[in-house]
């Protein structure tokens, strides 16, 4: 079975860049693009359990969506002819469904041998990126990476990706996986400790990573370290001082650098900057 690139959309402007982006990864992964749209619509749902079934609601939905992948499939088909010569021109599949997104997502990933998982980020809410509802529950059910794109993101236009790191178990995978992409995109790639204050000593679990990283060999790879008590800022600065910059960490719930994430700033910075976030799921298969 080919493996998938699997481009969320909901047929926003985000979702449209996204889906570029799906099609560009598809292209030098020498995957497939499968679009999948849910068209659930939960303010209903609580009416089901009442007895009454908008019928023809869920048909126009339905259609919508059938209508939407056929046109979104229609436009990738026109600008695989502009994929480099080396990249590979992939299928473009459909599917859409009324259920929970998480879930299909879970469901996808294990029928459909799925190498990565695009979606664009929520606009014009205080939930930007990682932090909407369909985004963490995405990453929550994913066991595949998850790459959050902002409108506008075009992965030519990208230059370095920071990963950040407080030694997760799954880090190594996750610098593994962006070699490969940062050798088939010739991007730079900087790993960035960030220490957790209130932890009393990560001696150990850096030397076991200082191993591991050692071991992998790409050019264009450097190591940094911030600590202190000012690390949003400058891991703020380390993300924003060069334009085209994509920012990478392993999700862990309620893991320290889970929570600096949550925090204002580099909240605020994610969404100011357009930067992409690419996250990896600590149960990554």
């Amino acid at each position: 079975m080919m493996k998938n690139i699997l481009v969320l959309t909901d047929f926003s402007e985000n979702a449209a860049s996204a889906a570029e982006a799906g099609l560009q990864l598809a292209g030098k992964l020498h995957t497939d693009l499968l679009l999948f749209n849910t068209y659930i619509d939960y303010k209903t749902i609580t009416s089901y359990a009442g007895g009454g079934w908008d019928i023809d609601g869920f048909s126009e939905r339905q259609q919508h969506s059938r209508i939407g992948l056929q046109t979104l499939t229609e436009g990738l088909e026109s600008l695989s002819y502009q994929l480099s010569p080396e990249d590979r021109k992939p299928a473009i599949n459909t599917e859409s469904d009324d259920s929970d997104l998480g879930l299909d997502v879970a469901d996808i990933i294990r029928e459909k041998d799925v190498e990565m998982v695009v979606m664009g980020a929520r606009s014009g809410t205080e939930s930007d990126l990682m932090f909407g509802a369909d985004t963490n529950a995405v990453i929550d059910y994913s066991t595949r990476p998850v790459l959050v794109t902002p409108s506008g993101t075009k992965l030519k236009d990208i230059h370095k990706i920071v990963f950040a790191t407080n030694f997760e178990k799954a880090d190594l995978e996750a610098i593994r996986f962006l070699t490969k992409l940062g050798s088939l995109f010739h991007y730079k790639l900087e790993i960035i400790h960030v220490s957790d204050p209130e932890k009393r000593s990560a001696e150990d679990e850096e030397a076991e990573f200082a191993v591991g990283l050692a071991k992998i060999k790409y050019t264009g790879l450097q190591y940094h370290k911030i600590n202190g008590k000012d690390v949003v800022n400058r891991l703020n600065r380390f993300v924003t001082e060069i334009p085209g910059t994509m920012l990478a960490m392993v999700h862990v719930q309620n893991s320290f650098l889970a929570r600096l994430f949550r925090h204002s700033t580099v909240k605020k910075t994610l969404t100011d900057q357009k930067i992409p976030l690419l996250v990896f799921p600590s149960k990554m298969k």
